[in-house]
């Protein structure tokens, strides 16, 4: 493409003044998807509207004028883009510039960008590819992304969700070098819960088959000699326009689409309508339906995660206010999972930081407790709550003497914590519990 990296010569171009009184517009034909560009040149295709002038384009192409004239010589010349079917008359000048790294190729279906591997984390180099191909199919469908058949029933939804989230807690790496990887995690993590937690609700899993059943398909393409095709004879390998089509399961159409995002918007109303009512359960149920009916809308799945986040922090502070006598075994797995689940949709929310740490605590999980207070300590380092949080671990190892430095550090930092005043009073002869 005009401009890129590899380019061992700098071109500018001089355009004619009737030259640039002319209005570019996209080739008849033309699929502006299949074309590798880089972000400064997509912008500058997409103002390319059969409206806007070449010299307005300049202006607003968030290019220099160079740049853009010589992209848009370029395009013409591919055929991306016309003007009147008249070529310009464009002078060009070239001088020599350093060479530059060659920009990454594009990655084919199903491969994965090998230099992303680094055999220096702590990380093993099968787990780093098997990251890689999920990150492929974050935006594939959720069955697709769980490795299940469409048929799957609940059992196998639940199977297949504890091995992947197992697999690839980002927890499970905590104070590990992961480099980049710790990120991945996370969004594969979520994706993956975010699956689960479609697929399992009923009303959800019927929109989103419904979708997936659509009748409407594009044309597809065959490679050369693909029984598929129905022939053996030798063609021309595919375009990029061509592979992006095949990858492709089904283009609704234009009403349908329209239709199912009026539907999810008003299922996000009346979300909304019911959290301000205090109906979490009804506000998260009408979420899960419009994040089924419009997947890519980010503001629904924002909204469901943070509503999810609020309903598990609830409950988790609901079970420590009634565990005078400590929590069942029932209520403890309950609780890790809402721990999870809250911290997934929150993780750099201080408040959720402590209250998971705070679990820990009753639930006597040193470690985990400890790993929160470490997150809470990044999340909020002027907040004494993460040494008050490490006295109470050391005291469930039995260190006293650590468990008082620590409460101590906590009133330096707020010299008026009677949280922490309480503790050290318990430290000096109080009973065992918090």
């Amino acid at each position: 493409m005009p401009g890129s990296a590899e380019s061992r010569v700098k071109i500018e171009c001089e355009v004619s003044e009737e030259d640039l009184a002319r209005v570019p517009r996209l080739a008849s034909g033309c699929d502006p998807t299949g074309l590798e560009l880089s972000p400064a040149e997509g912008f500058l295709l997409s103002r390319i509207d059969g409206q806007t002038s070449w010299k307005l384009l300049r202006e607003i192409g968030g290019l220099t004028p160079d740049q853009v004239d010589l992209c848009i010589e370029e395009w013409l010349m591919e055929a991306y883009i016309d003007i009147d079917g008249r070529p310009p008359r464009v002078k060009r000048r070239e001088t020599a510039i350093p060479e530059k790294p060659k920009p990454k190729r594009t990655m084919l279906p199903g491969e994965i960008d090998e230099s992303l591997i680094d055999s220096s984390l702590d990380l093993d180099v099968a787990l780093q590819r098997e990251i890689l191909e999920v990150e492929q199919k974050l935006e594939c469908d959720y069955f697709t992304l769980l490795g299940l058949e469409r048929e799957a029933d609940g059992k196998e939804i639940k199977r297949s969700y504890f091995v992947l989230s197992k697999r690839f807690h980002p927890d499970r790496y905590f104070r590990k070098n992961v480099g980049d990887y710790g990120e991945r995690l996370h969004t594969v993590f979520k994706a993956i819960s975010e699956a689960y937690e479609l697929l399992s609700d009923p009303a959800s899993r019927k929109e989103i088959l419904a979708s997936l059943a659509d009748p409407y398909r594009v044309e597809t393409f065959s490679e050369p000699g693909d029984p598929a095709a129905g022939t053996t004879t030798s063609r021309k390998p595919l375009s990029p326009v061509e592979r992006l089509r095949q990858r492709m399961l089904f283009r609704m159409p234009e009403g349908m689409r329209d239709e199912k995002t009026a539907q999810g918007d008003d299922l996000f109303k009346a979300a909304q309508q019911s959290e301000r009512m205090g109906r979490f359960a009804e506000a998260a149920a009408n979420l899960r339906l419009a994040v089924a009916f419009d997947p890519f809308n980010r503001e629904y799945k924002r909204a469901l995660g943070k509503l999810q986040a609020q309903i598990a922090r609830d409950r988790i502070e609901e079970l420590l206010s009634s565990a005078s006598g400590g929590l069942g075994e029932n209520e403890k797995g309950e609780a890790r999972r809402l721990a999870q689940e809250m911290v997934l949709h929150r993780p750099k929310d201080a408040k959720v930081l402590s209250l998971a740490a705070r679990l820990y605590v009753e639930l006597e999980d040193a470690d985990h407790a400890d790993e929160y207070a470490d997150r809470l300590a990044t999340a909020a380092p002027d907040d004494g709550e993460h040494h008050r949080i490490r006295a109470m671990v050391h005291r469930l190892r039995g260190n006293k003497g650590h468990a008082v430095s620590e409460v101590n550090k906590a009133l330096e930092l707020d010299e008026i914590d009677a949280e922490a005043k309480k503790l050290l009073h318990l430290l000096r002869g109080g009973s065992r519990r918090t």
